[in-house]
């Protein structure tokens, strides 16, 4: 979360892109069509990734009381992922094997043998295993073209860049030294100048 309620860590963003005319249904629909949808194991999916409510994780159904506020589009993303512990499978799948072994009458079991033994025991746990849920955040002033997306990882960012634009149809693009002068409204030349500053030390250093 962060946004109403947690810490304040936060990824800016610049928005590249015209808002289209009649946005506010146009937003809902896409925000609709790529909703959070639980994890299908019948689809041997581990993961899934999508919008729901800034309000509660588990509301997908969206309406402009929910999306809008003033100038600000605010929802949240949700991720959600099954993981099996590393030490407990790998004990499960050799009480499994052995199993297998004394079942058929073998000593040792071929490569094929056992990685089939492996899928099958990984879909009969991960169905009784709670994925684990995690949300993040995101404030985006329409006006303003400026988006807040509430995490620092690394991954999430990237996720969260390419979902912006398949949702809304435009670009985010992360607020460093660099893009802020690019929206600073220079002239080519001035441009130019600016990136051309030597780094400067405000303070003297250490002795």
């Amino acid at each position: 979360m962060g946004a109403l309620s947690g810490t304040l860590t936060t990824t800016a963003y610049y928005i590249e892109g015209d808002v289209p005319d009649g946005f506010r249904d146009t937003y809902l629909e896409a925000l609709s069509k790529y909703r959070f949808k639980e994890i299908d194991l019948a689809l041997d999916q581990d993961e899934s990734l999508g919008w729901v409510s800034i309000t509660n994780p588990f509301d997908t159904e969206f309406d402009l009381n929910k999306v809008l506020w003033g100038s600000y589009l605010m929802v949240t993303i949700r991720h959600d992922a099954i993981r099996l512990p590393g030490t407990a499978f790998k004990l499960h799948l050799q009480q499994r094997i052995q199993e297998y072994m004394h079942e058929h009458g073998k000593e040792r079991i071929s490569k094929p043998e056992q990685e089939e033994l492996k899928e099958v025991l990984q879909r009969e746990l991960k169905k009784r295993v709670l994925p684990a849920i995690k949300t993040f955040d995101l404030v985006w002033n329409i006006e303003r073209r400026q988006a807040w997306f509430f995490t620092q990882n690394k991954k999430m960012n990237e996720l969260f860049v390419d979902m912006f634009e398949e949702t809304f149809g435009l670009q985010a693009h992360e607020r460093n030294p660099y893009s802020m002068v690019e929206h600073m409204g220079l002239d080519d030349a001035m441009f130019d100048r600016m990136l051309s500053v030597e780094p400067a030390a405000l303070a003297a250093p250490p002795r």
